[in-house]
């Protein structure tokens, strides 16, 4: 993968009398070192109620000071919900690529003007798996059964691409999505007795057509047979899970220089159908298996200390 860097860091940031994260109810005019200079892991995922969970799990498992009945979203909570537990936030980026974008953005802007450093950033999320039968067992990017948590190496676009397309002032614009490799690979070390593997993620614009489904709306203008032909290809170049936010998140983690992960459990495998036909409970139990893996990843960061490999702001 690319050495990280921040040199598409926009170098005007400082200029600006007052700089509104509006989506955050947050600005530069505030103690943003005071509340968040000592940030060094952000945690997010799509739900604003999986946000507190997180914070508050956070609170429990990890001996941080925070009581997980203290805790209490800061900014404004109309469109997501941060929530911070020592150097750690928690938050909701909503659904998709545009607005885990925003949130991308001001939570950098955010980090960038209380002086934090060394920091990393870790998705948290549910996913469809892409899972062959009979795949050998243990080898890692092999097959994926449901209830299985997948740690991205590298993000694919809907057209089975390894690449992320930006347009900007009508032009495309194209950046490369991998994850960190050392994340990745201390995420998987840490899994215990937990199923997890390393694969790619695909990461669609949509949850119907943009993902293949045949349970949307709209007639969709392809077959089954069209359906699983794109499926096993997305399987041949690796693809193990389907999401909606993962090209974003790595190519704009790689612009910034900010080392980030990508942890999502699968709640089906898309090979044997579009709705998830398990029970409430398995259903439930699944959506939070992510979150045990990078507890666990957390609780080991911190024992060793302030990382030592991250970018300076």
């Amino acid at each position: 993968m690319p050495e990280l860097s921040d040199k598409h860091r926009h170098p005007h940031i400082d200029e600006l009398d007052v700089d509104f994260l509006y989506h955050l109810g947050l600005d530069s005019s505030m103690d943003l070192p005071g509340m968040f200079g000592d940030v060094k892991f952000v945690c997010m995922g799509g739900s604003a109620k999986r946000a507190e969970s997180f914070a508050k799990k956070l609170a429990t498992d990890l001996d941080l000071g925070v009581h997980p009945e203290f805790l209490e979203p800061i900014g404004k909570t109309e469109r997501g919900s941060m929530f911070k537990v020592g150097p750690i936030l928690s938050l909701s980026h909503g659904m998709g690529m545009p607005s885990m974008s925003i949130f991308l953005h001001e939570v950098t802007k955010m980090l960038e003007h209380a002086g934090a450093e060394d920091y990393r950033f870790m998705r948290i999320g549910t996913s469809g798996g892409v899972f062959r039968s009979g795949e050998e067992e243990g080898t890692i990017g092999i097959g994926v059964e449901p209830g299985t948590v997948i740690v991205a190496e590298q993000a694919i676009d809907e057209r089975l691409r390894p690449i992320h397309q930006k347009v900007k002032l009508g032009r495309p614009h194209i950046y490369e999505t991998w994850f960190d490799e050392e994340m990745a690979r201390e995420l998987y070390d840490v899994r215990g007795d937990m199923r997890v593997q390393i694969g790619k993620t695909l990461g669609a614009n949509d949850f119907y057509e943009g993902q293949g489904r045949l349970d949307g709306a709209l007639n969709p203008g392809y077959t089954e047979a069209d359906k699983l032909d794109y499926l096993n290809r997305a399987y041949d170049v690796g693809v193990r899970n389907i999401e909606m936010e993962a090209p974003e998140l790595a190519s704009f983690c790689l612009r910034a220089g900010i080392p980030a992960a990508l942890v999502c459990a699968t709640l089906l495998n898309r090979l044997e159908g579009d709705q998830v036909a398990s029970s409430d409970e398995e259903r439930a139990k699944w959506s939070l298996d992510a979150q045990p893996l990078v507890v666990r990843y957390l609780r080991k960061k911190l024992a060793e200390g302030v990382p030592e490999d991250g970018m300076n702001m």
